[in-house]
């Protein structure tokens, strides 16, 4: 009797053949996976950088600093000012680049996101966001709450991104990344 020491070429075919199909079924599985991942993770960083800003807000140092109410209050505030306030207008040597409450979110975060040019996207990880991401706050009409989100996101992972314009009772509708 003749023993078999391996496969046959037809047998080899037949693995390779199964192997390719199954790879061209699950890569746009996991394609949609991994964005999806990603969409989390910049959610996350949005929760943070929200967290940061309510925790520097309840600082008695920032209370009793008037540059730090008048960047989150004043006419041009971040609490206060229209829908859609990006972090990174200030020039690097701005009064509300340095003042307390900017100072303790930076440390928080660990990054600086109120420089002007500052580049929020290396922070952030979906398609649309890393692309041209920018971290923005939009504040409820009363000024006593505010959301976090991503210009040029799209927190369901499909299509383009959004850059969102609308007001803080409006984000739920939109596409954008963001966390109230």
């Amino acid at each position: 009797m003749k023993q078999s020491k391996g496969f046959s070429l037809v047998e080899l075919i037949i693995v390779i053949a199964i192997m390719a199909i199954l790879v061209g079924v699950m890569a746009p599985l996991l394609i949609k996976y991994i964005e999806k991942t990603n969409v989390s993770a910049d959610t996350q960083l949005c929760d943070s950088v929200h967290t940061a800003i309510i925790t520097a807000m309840a600082d008695p140092e920032v209370i009793a600093d008037d540059v730090s109410q008048e960047m989150l209050y004043g006419d041009y505030g971040l609490i206060s000012y229209a829908p859609g306030s990006r972090f990174d207008t200030n020039g690097p040597g701005s009064q509300w680049v340095t003042c307390p409450f900017a100072v303790q979110v930076t440390e928080t975060l660990g990054f600086d996101i109120f420089t002007q040019g500052c580049d929020h996207s290396q922070h952030l990880k979906s398609k649309g966001a890393k692309d041209n991401g920018i971290l923005c706050i939009v504040p409820n009409a009363q000024g006593t709450e505010f959301a976090i989100y991503i210009a040029n996101s799209n927190r369901n992972a499909n299509g383009a991104p959004e850059n969102y314009t609308g007001s803080y009772d409006d984000i739920d509708d939109s596409n954008v990344i963001f966390v109230k």
